[in-house]
């Protein structure tokens, strides 16, 4: 062989190898396309037999609509919308001061009110018990819970999407729903999610974080652009900022009912400043709690009073019996000031409050 032919033989054999790596790298990528469409379709699919009725899906959190629970209805039904199903996202009552902060930061209006669910398809979001839901839920068409708290009371008869994970935020499920089904989430709906996390995980520090939270956060906030830890800390003074709010509509703003063993139980989460703040919202708590206690067909009722600046929780019974009760599920707090039984490293009510609650209830009897 010429040895002036040797280097044309090898380029042209080179360019030949190029070229199959190219078609072989095109036909993978090809490959790959169809398989992750494949994968959206498959997930897609549950969509495929909901069981609904006439009229649309309305999706709604529960009875104290916090962030996380009004932005993950406002997502949701955003994604039901773009996968050809109607659906209106729905409050119970009014948001607190956090929640109409991030509404009106991403432009999304406040959704309307629903007072009664029977006889309407409801997807419920951020909870799963009948007694944080909307009025006569066991007369409607429920059609799927997506939530991150424990299996709750709600049933049906028929399947439904149930979509629960151990997560920090509702609002993280609702994203990788979206990223599930290939979906693009608008700016506004991506902004609301956002907030939501930010503010169920409290700003990613919360003891239920995972790492998908915190790549939903990375996620949304390539759409949304901001200050991750500047938008936080306006969120969080809004949560602090009860203006506006009466003594019992301050306790009920995120107020929650349980029930474990036949006892029902219900909390109301408050938030302050600092011990100072917090003592003395503590005290009006007891008040609030001493006036409303038989407005509520509870057994127990509770007010957990977090100092935001240490994560100090002031825990305060309504009641003799509340109280007895709570000193045997919690024998191991650190202070007691005459109103409120003091934990200084936190009694989380969805981490250690209602868990232990619900595992004292559960293991003893009760007439």
């Amino acid at each position: 062989m010429s040895k002036k032919l040797l280097p044309l033989i090898l380029l042209f054999v080179l360019l030949i190898s190029s070229f199959i790596s190219y078609k072989v790298g095109q036909e993978s990528i090809k490959n790959k396309d169809e398989e992750i469409e494949f994968l959206y379709s498959l997930n897609r699919s549950e969509l495929e037999k909901l069981v609904l009725i006439d009229g649309p899906v309305y999706v709604i959190g529960h009875k104290a609509p916090d962030s996380d629970t009004v932005c993950s209805a406002i997502g949701y039904a955003s994604l039901l919308n773009k996968m050809g199903i109607e659906a209106k996202p729905m409050i119970t009552a009014k948001p607190n001061n956090e929640t109409m902060y991030i509404l009106e930061k991403a432009g999304v209006q406040v959704p309307d009110e629903l007072y009664d669910a029977a006889e309407k398809n409801i997807m419920l979001v951020d909870h799963s018990e009948y007694s944080q839901a909307v009025d006569e839920l066991i007369d409607a068409n429920i059609v799927g819970i997506i939530d991150h708290h424990g299996v709750g009371s709600i049933n049906t008869g028929h399947q439904v999407l149930y979509n629960a994970k151990p997560i920090g935020s509702t609002a993280t499920i609702v994203w990788m729903t979206y990223l599930n089904y290939g979906i693009e989430i608008d700016y506004d709906v991506a902004y609301a999610l956002l907030g939501a996390i930010l503010s169920d995980t409290s700003n990613l520090t919360a003891s239920t974080t995972i790492s998908a939270d915190i790549k939903a956060v990375e996620e949304l906030n390539k759409i949304v652009n901001i200050d991750i830890n500047s938008f936080y800390s306006e969120i969080h003074e809004r949560l602090l900022s009860y203006d506006g709010y009466t003594d019992e509509e301050i306790f009920f703003l995120d107020y929650k009912e349980y029930e474990s063993n036949g006892v029902k139980y219900g909390i109301g989460a408050v938030n302050a400043i600092d011990e100072k703040s917090a003592s003395a919202l503590a005290n009006r708590m007891k008040k609030t709690m001493e006036e409303c206690f038989n407005t509520r067909e509870v057994d127990l009722m509770y007010a957990s009073v977090r100092a935001d600046d240490k994560k100090i929780d002031y825990i305060v019974p309504a009641n003799e019996y509340s109280e007895t009760v709570f000193k045997s599920a919690f024998p191991d707090y650190d202070e007691f000031d005459g109103v409120a039984y003091i934990f200084k490293s936190s009694l989380g009510r969805k981490s250690k409050f209602v868990p232990g609650l619900n595992d004292y209830l559960g293991a003893k009897p009760h007439e």
